[in-house]
């Protein structure tokens, strides 16, 4: 598990995204999104799915899923 989260911080910092734009996607507080990346606090598969589509898609796909163009 701990290797899973620390793969998906790093996807998060390779896309360009912040912690404060996936956040938002994720309709999470930065803090919770934060707890959630260190294991504080479960990840849902949904959760999981989103972040994964996110940061494939990096910051110019990110900004579009929220309509935030």
């Amino acid at each position: 598990m701990k290797e899973e989260l620390r793969l998906l911080r790093a996807r998060i910092n390779l896309s360009g995204l912040t912690r404060k734009e996936v956040a938002k996607a994720l309709y999470l507080s930065v803090s919770a999104l934060n707890r959630k990346l260190r294991g504080d606090l479960r990840l849902t598969e949904e959760e999981r799915a989103r972040l994964m589509a996110l940061t494939a898609r990096g910051r110019e796909g990110g900004r579009d899923c929220q309509g935030d163009a």
